[in-house]
């Protein structure tokens, strides 16, 4: 048997359990009831069904509590220990056994709820096949999957699920990624693709090269982070302790002035056992786990309930631009032709001559090329002119490809159009190249990092949400850093960051007592990610790092699911603060009716425990809780981006990186 195969034997095992008990209990307190009522034997025979029913249910509680009491701590275990005790001393055992069956009924539907918020997360990984097609040799063989090996290349036909970690090496189709990064999109995967088990390959035969197996696969140890973090305690969980420690005293006192003034000690019974504080003892880790699991259906995983608590408070969000605002790589984003040569013709020249150049914006170039299927025939001759740019020739054409010193140096002439056209793409933050055929310019190449399609909305409806400054940090030089800045709609940017500049960042906003999240790729940013109060690493699908450092890990590259994060971060502290409210009214209005006398034992145990249940189901719904849409938020700030362009910070310093950070 496997260990998640255990696991889940294990958790059935605790549910049934967990069902038996209430029915035990239910039935150990009608037997006490009907002996009762019907007089059958000495009270001593009618009691013992009831005390049972304690002990069977309340057992577990009782020892925690005098464990805790024993430790000096004053917990919700030691408050019903006491008032279970009290009621039992002064011969009220059914009430008693009622409490204990309500708490062990609750307690159930409790379990249900996070068993149900964590099985829906344990399901993921039903998504891997339990059998894999493996070569061995010239054969296929088909194997149970946990018998792989790391470097067994693995066969997957169209319509069949990814077994293992692993990279293409042969093949290609596309993959529905959704378990792992939330994409809503299939994927392309070609040769040096790096994929995830459990993900559906939807079209095209793929052979993977296995890299992780078992529970050391993305999907598996997703599954283990989100459990764990459901087991994690968030610090406004705390003030369901403090609020025992004074509580308690308090409720006792009462006690004993209700039985003082009536002189009826059921009435002190009926306001110790209305008084106690179920419904606030699972007033927060209730909605936290429902928050927790919610999120991670949407391919976030956060590491626990401070997290949320943390990210309702926060002042400011620095966000990291290359990889995270932008796709990390150059790109061609802009062709420009002279009078008369078309922009193909210009991509070709300048394909021809940079198809041999291993240079970044060199494969920018050539990618661009096989996006518009043209045919780029090898060059005749070819030479890299460093840090200038490229010359080649092509039947017998001479092409030269590089900043316009070098081209005029060579004799070729410029046009004022393309000048000023060169001009407007440095304005904008773009390198741009142009392209020489024989001593004639025909036009320009313009090369950037492209931001990311969804990053303006993004921004905009994290303006909307309140916070209060949005700051982009770069190791690109200011220029570049001014124009996507300018483009996304940030409050403001730095630029020419080394990774300690941008912990400095976020040191320096939170001296000025102001919560601080910050959202980068996990490498570079390691620093100032753990420095912040919230660290939110994007795009860490299969890097293990990055998901085991960050607070909260976006699987997917989308800035939209920081959007979602702090949204439910806010519903969830919300659901708290309503479920800690309805316990409160519950414990109030209980001991004003306990104290006047007007609750029996019975009565105030059945109205104690409508608290639990309200809390139970107010966090449940959580589970299915849907955040706004960006499209719905973004609007909201639009008039803002028209007050002009983000100013650039104080702590903006001299560009010291070739590579944006």
């Amino acid at each position: 048997m496997s260990d998640a195969e255990a696991a889940r034997s294990e958790r059935n095992r605790e549910i049934l359990v967990l069902s038996l008990v209430p029915v035990l209990v239910l039935a150990l307190t009608m037997a006490s009831w009907g002996l009762a009522h019907w007089k059958i034997g000495p009270v001593i025979v009618n009691a013992i069904p009831a005390l049972l029913a304690v002990l069977l249910g309340g057992l577990q509680r009782f020892i925690s509590g005098v464990k805790d009491a024993l430790r000096g701590k004053i917990t919700t275990n030691v408050f019903i220990t006491v008032a279970l005790a009290v009621t039992i001393a002064v011969g009220e055992f059914r009430p008693a056994a009622v409490i204990i069956l309500i708490m062990a009924v609750v307690g159930a539907l409790e379990s249900y709820t996070l068993d149900k918020s964590r099985r829906s997360i344990r399901d993921l990984l039903h998504l891997t096949p339990p059998t894999a097609r493996v070569r061995r040799g010239d054969e296929e063989v088909s194997v149970p999957v946990a018998e792989l090996q790391v470097g067994d290349v693995v066969l997957v036909r169209p319509g069949e699920r990814i077994p293992v970690d692993g990279v293409v090496t042969a093949g290609s189709g596309t993959v529905n990624q959704a378990p792992i990064t939330g994409e809503s999109m299939p994927v392309e995967k070609l040769r040096g693709s790096e994929v995830f088990g459990g993900t559906l390959n939807e079209t095209g035969r793929l052979e993977v090269r296995t890299a992780k197996i078992g529970s050391d696969t993305t999907l598996a140890r997703i599954v283990h982070l989100v459990e764990e973090a459901q087991g994690t305690k968030a610090p406004i969980q705390g003030i369901a302790d403090r609020f025992t420690v004074w509580f308690l005293p308090t409720v006792l006192l009462l006690a004993i002035i209700g039985y003082v003034t009536t002189g009826n000690v059921k009435v002190a019974v009926a306001i110790l056992l209305v008084a106690c504080p179920c419904a606030f003892s699972i007033a927060t880790p209730t909605a936290v786990t429902a928050g927790i699991s919610n999120m991670a259906r949407r391919a976030v995983l956060i590491k626990g309930g401070i997290y949320f608590e943390l990210a309702g408070k926060i002042d400011d969000l620095l966000v990291d631009k290359t990889g995270t605002l932008t796709l990390g790589s150059p790109r061609v984003v802009e062709v420009v032709g002279a009078a008369g040569i078309a922009e193909d013709e210009v991509l070709a020249l300048a394909a021809v001559a940079e198809k041999f150049s291993e240079h970044p914006l060199a494969k920018s170039v050539m990618q661009r090329a096989a996006q518009r299927r043209l045919t780029v025939p090898d060059p005749d001759e070819f030479k890299i002119e460093v840090g200038m740019g490229v010359s080649a020739s092509r039947a017998g054409a001479r092409i030269l490809v590089g900043r316009a010193d070098f081209l005029e140096a060579r004799g070729c002439n410029v046009s004022a159009r393309l000048a000023d056209e060169l001009a407007a793409q440095a304005e904008r933050g773009r390198t741009a190249i142009l392209v020489a055929r024989d001593s004639q310019a025909v036009g320009l190449v313009a090369i950037a990092d492209e931001i990311r399609p969804e990053t303006a909305q993004a921004i905009a409806a994290l303006k909307a949400l309140g916070l209060r400054r949005i700051t982009m940090l770069t190791g690109d030089n200011p220029r570049v850093a001014q124009a996507v800045a300018t483009q996304i709609g940030v409050d403001d940017f730095r630029a020419g960051l080394l990774p300690e500049d941008k912990q400095r960042a976020v040191r320096e906003i939170q001296a000025q007592g102001r919560k601080v999240a910050m959202v980068g790729d996990g490498i570079n940013d390691a620093p100032a990610l753990a420095l912040a109060d919230v660290g939110i690493v994007m795009g860490a699908a299969g890097t293990d790092v990055a998901i085991e450092a960050a607070d909260v890990t976006l699987m997917s590259d989308d800035l939209g699911r920081v959007v979602d994060f702090v949204q439910m971060s806010r519903m969830v502290l919300r659901r708290i603060r309503l479920n800690i409210f309805f316990s409160i009214i519950y414990n109030a209005v209980g001991l004003v009716l306990g104290t006047l006398g007007l609750l029996t034992p019975v009565v105030a145990v059945l109205f104690q425990e409508g608290g639990c249940v309200t809390v139970v189901l107010s966090s449940t719904l959580l589970l299915w809780a849907k955040t706004k849409r960006i499209s719905d938020l973004a609007p909201l700030v639009a008039r803002e981006r028209e007050a002009g362009p983000p100013r650039g910070g104080t702590a903006v310093v001299e560009h010291r990186l070739a590579k944006g950070a």
